[in-house]
């Protein structure tokens, strides 16, 4: 199991206290406005608490968890 990045409070993630800041490409918006989810090309994470940046992501696996945004559940084998 890899060590995702963490603030300077520990917060990973999957903290209610990380603050996702989602990047969509045009597709992408063009769905979000017609009602439709859609996958995000990036994501930034910060935490609400110290406001420190501390992942920002391409990674396919975690842009497919976030699809559903707000509803994101950490999985179970991490």
């Amino acid at each position: 199991m890899d060590k995702r990045p963490t603030c300077s409070c520990g917060h990973d993630r999957y903290h209610h206290s990380s603050r996702p800041d989602l990047t969509h490409g045009t597709g992408g918006w063009l769905a979000l406005f017609n009602g439709m989810s859609s996958t995000p090309k990036r994501i930034v994470f910060a935490c609400a608490v110290c406001g420190e940046t501390f992942e920002d992501t391409t990674d396919p696996e975690v842009l497919a968890q976030y699809r559903r945004y707000p509803y994101v559940r950490k999985p179970d084998d991490v």
